[in-house]
């Protein structure tokens, strides 16, 4: 990054760097996951759960779709309460 002064160039300077074109690649598909994790969260939309694996199972896809590294606290605590509720619920 600072050998090339990686913040001062334009994207398509970026691009034109081999690091960077994987760097583009990465951020594009990071893009598109970004935009499928929504539409899942989407299609999921709230539906009274029927038992607590279901519970369980809903809070284990939000926990997926936290990054820690966004969001430490709120991926912890989803993470947690997934655990939690698998023990109280017999599961894993």
């Amino acid at each position: 990054m600072t050998k090339h002064n990686w913040y001062q160039l334009s994207q398509d300077q970026q691009a034109a760097i081999p690091e960077g074109a994987r760097l583009a690649e990465i951020d594009a598909r990071l893009d598109v996951l970004e935009v499928e994790g929504h539409a899942l969260l989407k299609a999921m939309r709230p539906k009274p759960a029927k038992s607590i694996e279901a519970v369980v199972a809903n809070l284990s896809v939000a926990a997926r779709l936290i990054f820690v590294e966004d969001h430490p606290e709120a991926h912890g605590l989803s993470t947690r309460a997934v655990r939690d509720l698998a023990a109280f619920s017999g599961g894993k």
